[in-house]
């Protein structure tokens, strides 16, 4: 187990179009030939911006990150 959070990608419904590896602002996420992995986990901030760009709807965020 993970000691931190990053978004879930489903891959049974990516499409491996690579719009959340471009729009990415840490440059966590890579595209293989497996689909869209997370190539540098622990430098992923969890701004959601993957999860908001993605058009099938294939990455999830579970947590809510929020300021006190």
């Amino acid at each position: 187990m993970n000691d931190w959070a990053i978004p879930e990608i489903d891959r049974q419904i990516c499409n491996r179009c690579g719009k959340c590896v471009e729009a990415c602002p840490s440059h966590v996420l890579e595209l293989d030939d497996s689909g869209i992995i997370f190539a540098r986990p622990k430098d992923c901030t969890y701004c959601t911006t993957c999860e908001q760009i993605c058009p099938e709807n294939a990455v999830t965020c579970s947590f809510e990150i929020g300021w006190a």
